[in-house]
């Protein structure tokens, strides 16, 4: 039985692991759940020590969520049925790739506009 894990997670475990015994080996959980709670707390660090995370967050989504989602999509579709599709299908699906690349645009200048303007009044750990 495999237990899903975060690729994070996976990582730590493939290169400090103990490659002695089971999973379930005292030593092994031992150290997974002192690297995994190391590592969680590390986050939840960052977490609180930057009160504008959320700002962050909204530029990751701007730069890799929003375009792999709607921009990559459409560009992938295109591709694969280039020779099937009418000229009003391409124009379609061309227009969704340059609104949803300007909107990412758009929101990745709003996140640094954020970032910026949240660091002028930075406290670490403050509660904004």
């Amino acid at each position: 039985m495999q237990i899903f894990a975060s690729p994070m997670y996976e990582y730590l475990d493939t290169r400090f692991g103990s490659k002695v015994g089971g999973p379930f080996a005292m030593h092994n959980v031992i150290f997974r759940v002192g690297v995994r709670g190391g590592y969680l707390a590390v986050n939840t660090l960052m977490a609180a020590a930057l009160p504008f995370l959320g700002d962050f967050m909204s530029l990751t989504g701007a730069l890799s969520t929003f375009p792999l989602t709607f921009v990559l999509a459409n560009h992938m579709y295109l591709v694969a049925n280039r020779q099937r599709l009418s000229s009003l299908q391409k124009s379609w699906h061309w227009l969704n790739i340059v609104f949803f690349t300007v909107l990412s645009i758009t929101a990745a200048i709003a996140a640094l506009r954020l970032i910026a303007r949240d660091s002028k009044t930075y406290h670490i750990f403050a509660d904004v």
